[in-house]
């Protein structure tokens, strides 16, 4: 079956839920809100193609725990970690610009831009890698993850390459295109982890799976670009490229230190727990934070991405409404955080050892401290984008504050030989005052904005 046949089908497969979901005159009404509003039309069309690799995803997984023990997860975890972390400056993050750009010409020379670095920033990790291998163990003191190293530079490029094309897409409001992209990815990465697991690959094919969970979809969006966008590319040029990056320096200069603290502080719980205790307690974290997470990641990278869109183009608009957006859109994720992460969270404990296997059953208990800091996180991480409000020192400031107070929190369960489950309620109670605080920074940042329109 060929990309535009599978297309196609999916959406075949969406229009026809639709028409089913009309015949019911609650679920009629519903659809009437989603299409009548960009955001939650958006968010579905985003959505949809999410659920299905999600679904597929949890069907798999009590497999992929049975093929897998909790020390191979843990290396996938301290590996996902450090590729995260590296991989923030992967394009300076430039890409983030696009949404605004006024003018398509400039768009395309930031898309140059961003290549260019990309291709930099590869070849400087590959000569790390070359030439100083050790220089990365040796910095995150991970020798488990040695061996897994080069597998770091694919990652690398993919990960860099995907994230270009994909808010590009953003900026077009290709919704359509990107959620193909989801599926493409979810079910690929899943297909590699059980094969290889099948093989018994280890942590070896895990990573492989991750890998191609990350760089799926990329020729879509490559080619739907090509099609759609080949004559703005022609505006392309070293001029172009340099004015680009002038104008919108403050990405680099803010944004992209900001960027790399807050991935640090987000990884930093596997690395620490590999510090403190072993791989496999890093293994029953990463498994327990997927468990919780799961339910709502959907929603939360949907809206985000959604409203990334809209809200960009009201601030291209100058639009009054944008306060109104950002509050509607925490209310409504804070109404079904509870039910949609809480109650899956409540029930962990019991329903892991039975669906996964007793050797996960830690990780069911681990849920309960992680499900504070991951409702916070759903609630508010979906509309975290004060770069487009044009306050990205305020996101540098409130990340290296996070950063510091998670680094002591882990500091005081080292101090005082905590458990795990002690150290991830202590990470999950800072997590969550910082997003609170995120919040509150955001309506200042709304509101002064708002004031030059």
């Amino acid at each position: 079956m060929t990309n535009n046949q599978q297309q196609v089908l999916l959406i075949r497969f969406i229009s026809s839920f639709i028409l089913f979901m009309k015949r019911n005159s609650y679920a009629a009404r519903v659809v009437e809100l989603i299409y009548n509003n960009p955001l939650y039309k958006g968010v579905f069309i985003l959505g949809s193609g999410t659920m299905i690799a999600q679904l597929i995803g949890i069907v798999a997984m009590p497999i992929i725990t049975r093929l897998y023990t909790p020390s191979d997860l843990g290396i996938l975890a301290v590996y996902s970690s450090i590729l995260a972390i590296i991989g923030v400056g992967s394009t300076f993050r430039y890409e983030y610009a696009y949404a605004l750009t006024q003018k398509d010409e400039d768009a395309a020379n930031l898309f140059g831009l961003c290549l260019v670095l990309l291709f930099i920033t590869t070849a400087g990790l590959a000569l790390i890698l070359f030439f100083e291998r050790e220089l990365l163990t040796n910095i995150f003191d991970m020798d488990i993850v040695e061996q897994y190293l080069w597998y770091l530079l694919v990652s690398f490029i993919g990960m860099g390459l995907y994230a270009i094309l994909n808010y590009w897409a953003i900026r077009q409001r290709d919704y359509k295109r990107i959620t193909y992209t989801k599926v493409t990815q979810g079910v690929g990465g899943i297909a590699c982890k059980i094969l290889f697991g099948i093989f018994s690959f280890g942590p070896m094919g895990l990573i492989i799976g991750h890998i191609v969970s990350q760089i799926a979809g990329i020729s879509t969006l490559a080619g739907a670009m090509w099609r759609k966008e080949s004559k703005k590319l022609n505006a392309i040029s070293i001029n172009g490229m340099k004015n680009a990056a002038k104008t919108y320096k403050s990405f680099p200069i803010f944004n992209l230190p900001a960027s790399i603290v807050n991935t640090i502080s987000l990884q930093l719980p596997p690395l620490m727990l590999l510090t403190l205790y072993d791989s496999q307690i890093v293994g029953l974290y990463a498994f327990a934070q997927t468990l919780i997470v799961l339910p709502g990641s959907v929603i939360s990278a949907s809206m985000g991405q959604a409203y990334l869109g809209e809200a960009s183009k009201m601030v291209r608009e100058k639009s009054q409404e944008l306060r109104s957006l950002y509050l509607r859109t925490l209310r409504h994720l804070s109404i079904i955080a509870l039910p949609l992460i809480g109650i899956p969270a409540l029930c962990a404990p019991f329903v892991v050892p039975i669906i996964f296997g007793k050797a996960w059953a830690e990780a069911g208990w681990y849920c309960w401290p992680l499900a504070i800091e991951v409702m916070a996180a759903f609630v508010v991480s979906s509309t975290s984008w004060l770069e487009i409000y044009s306050c990205n020192h305020w996101v540098l400031i409130w990340d290296i504050i996070r950063l510091i107070a998670v680094l002591f929190g882990f500091y005081v369960c080292l101090l005082f030989e905590l458990s795990p489950r002690a150290a991830i309620l202590i990470y999950s109670i800072i997590m969550s005052i910082m997003y609170i605080t995120y919040v509150l920074i955001t309506l200042k940042a709304i509101t002064r904005l708002s004031k030059t329109f």
